[in-house]
């Protein structure tokens, strides 16, 4: 293997994990597991979210776990006033959420596809953090509703669909399997 293979090879990539189908989060706390397992240091946020099984699993294994919680745009809908101040709550919230960005090896951010598409995160702001982010981070973000812009941007996209779902068929999502 010669230099350049060997520089890119140690360079981070950017994921975006996206559809309709469940599996998103899932699909990136896995990459996150796997990374934990050969050493590699973690952070993970995880937005609109709380009270999750991976929540209560990560905070009390020492790995860095933030959550922004207003409660899930697809579960709320919000007035524009109310749009505003999450955003603006968000964007506080952001910045120090990534103050030490260049201390990890992984960053997993989940459910950044509902916040593009209900404008509380900014395309710009994502565009930001995937042109800014130290060289050897590895990004994973998830969500539904990716802007087109963003998918470009990426390096892998995976797109989870949903062929059946038993919430079609009134099942709500359980505790351990779902949340």
């Amino acid at each position: 293997m010669n230099k350049m293979e060997t520089d890119k090879s140690k360079l981070g990539l950017v994921h975006v994990y996206t559809g309709d189908g469940k599996g998103k989060t899932s699909t990136g706390m896995g990459l996150v597991v796997r990374a934990l397992g050969r050493g590699l240091k973690v952070k993970i946020i995880q937005l609109f979210k709380r009270d999750t099984g991976e929540q209560f699993f990560f905070e009390n294994s020492g790995v860095p776990y933030l959550q922004f919680k207003p409660l899930h745009p697809y579960f709320k809908n919000y007035d524009s006033a109310q749009l505003e101040n999450i955003k603006k709550e968000f964007l506080e919230f952001w910045k120090a959420a990534l103050f030490d960005i260049d201390e990890y090896d992984v960053l997993l951010v989940d459910e950044v596809g509902p916040g593009l598409n209900w404008g509380i995160i900014s395309e710009e702001l994502i565009f930001d953090l995937i042109e800014k982010k130290p060289k050897h981070l590895e990004l994973i973000m998830t969500g539904r509703d990716f802007l087109p812009s963003i998918l470009e941007k990426a390096d892998y996209v995976s797109e989870i669909k949903k062929i059946k779902h038993p919430y079609d068929d009134g099942i709500l999502a359980r505790e351990g399997v779902e949340f």
